[in-house]
């Protein structure tokens, strides 16, 4: 009896250690003072793009008024074909979206262990073998990239990202600068680990940065710090390269990538390696068979949480993808617990959003590449137009949920219909009319396009 009584306190303990632990994760302070208060709320477009050897690197003001209110900021990378993006790491937590294009990312986390490895005459598969066979290459785990994809990525962590395919790769990535593992300020940073300054002279922001962390080192200690000469010292400088931080590959690259499922060692693993090193990092997001809202006439949503990726928890950020066909509607709701950072990945839509004093904010046609912020609590709906509309949108929390105004699941439904006649000053057949009529639970159809 007594172990059961400890065993039950003890799990209730790590609950509440959990929840407070989630609670305090994101913000450790609060980003500026009345930054969410709008009387208008801006779509918004990079603020600045820099040109590399083989792609650009555009960022968003992240002193704009609607992304410091969301406590983030935006960057797109574009890879041209058989390019990559030389390895770097942000200060903040990151969610990274897969606009369109294939290849290969690759993380480097201090600690983890060498899991993939490659030796003289193999298959290129990895792992195991003759101990007596001399080993190729060893490295950390390698993932493979497609479209849809959302890569989860922990302050401080760097990665690269190749493009194997024949047309230009387009990653979104997410920066919660107001993250506690963010321990500097709210100005995102990127540190290479490889790479240079572009010939570009003048930025009008402060990132991306240009040069690599070797490069403020003496080289005699680079020298002495790798045992290799001061040439090659110097080379890992860049000191004579301006082609930037994506840079195009010689030839095709080779990698030792397992078939799915199968990076994962066996074991036991402690510390460290049970929390990132062998946590799937990564879903795809866009598949039609995991939507969470489906209609067969305005389209579906699918959102990935900490529930189905649960490294999410240590990244604080989480990621909804959604589709609406020609006339479909996302009705009327707010997010209780995040603010919203929407980007529109194709088609068009007219977006209304209010805020707490029954204001419209906003209310216009957005379309592909434009970003919207949604803060926290603040009403939102979305009717697309005749190409139909694709967003993915990040929210601050990774387990944040959403609440209707109106459907099946709705506050209406939960309210009793003599509340609503006191309410809105209706009678009985109205206030049914208002609570029971739409049908619908996330997705519907406008009048004009249902009729």
């Amino acid at each position: 009896m007594h172990k059961l009584l400890f065993s039950l306190l003890s799990v209730v303990s790590l609950s509440f250690l959990l929840f407070f632990h989630g609670a305090e994760a994101r913000q450790r302070e609060a980003p500026f003072p009345n930054a969410c208060h709008f009387s208008q709320i801006n779509s918004l477009a990079p603020a600045q793009a820099t040109k590399f050897e083989a792609g650009q690197m555009e960022v968003w003001d992240h002193m704009s008024p609607e992304l410091r209110c969301a406590g983030v900021t935006v960057a797109r990378i574009t890879l041209q074909p058989n390019s990559i993006f030389l390895p770097a790491f942000f200060s903040p937590p990151a969610l990274a979206y897969v606009v369109q294009g294939e290849g290969v990312m690759g993380t480097i986390a201090s600690g983890c262990p060498e899991t993939f490895a490659e030796v003289e005459g193999s298959s290129g598969r990895g792992g195991g073998g003759d101990p007596g066979r001399r080993f190729e290459d060893m490295h950390q785990k390698l993932e493979n990239f497609r479209r849809g994809d959302v890569f989860a990525s922990l302050a401080g962590v760097s990665q690269w990202w190749y493009n194997r395919g024949d047309s230009d790769a387009v990653i979104v990535i997410v920066l919660d600068v107001t993250n506690r593992e963010n321990q500097l300020d709210q100005v995102p940073r990127m540190f290479q680990l490889a790479g240079s300054r572009t010939q570009e002279e003048e930025q009008p922001l402060t990132w991306p940065s240009g040069n690599n962390a070797f490069s403020g080192f003496d080289p005699n200690i680079i020298a002495e710090a790798f045992k290799i000469n001061i040439e090659t010292a110097k080379q890992l400088q860049n000191q004579k390269d301006n082609r930037g931080n994506i840079i195009r590959a010689n030839g095709p690259l080779h990698f030792v990538i397992p078939p799915p499922r199968e990076w994962q060692q066996d074991g036991i693993a402690n510390g460290i390696e049970e929390t990132y090193c062998t946590a799937k990092i990564h879903e795809n997001i866009d598949d039609p068979e995991r939507s969470d809202h489906f209609s067969t006439r305005a389209g579906r949503i699918s959102t990935l949480n900490s529930l189905n990726l649960p490294v999410l928890r240590l990244v604080r950020l989480n990621a909804l993808r959604g589709y609406l066909y020609s006339g479909g509607m996302v009705l009327p709701q707010w997010t209780a617990n995040a603010h919203t950072v929407l980007y529109v990945t194709g088609g068009q839509a007219k977006i209304q959003v209010v805020d707490d004093n029954g204001q419209s904010v906003f209310n216009e046609q957005v379309g592909q590449g434009q970003i919207i912020v949604i803060p926290q609590g603040f009403a939102v709906s979305k009717t697309a137009g005749e190409t139909g509309f694709e967003w993915i949108s990040f929210k601050t929390n990774d387990n944040a949920y959403i609440n209707t105004l109106s459907g099946q699941t709705s506050y209406l439904r939960a309210v009793p219909v003599d509340v609503i006649k006191a309410s809105y000053g209706v009678n009985e057949e109205e206030a049914k009319r208002i609570k029971f009529s739409q049908q619908e639970t996330m997705l519907s159809m406008t009048p004009s396009s249902s009729s």
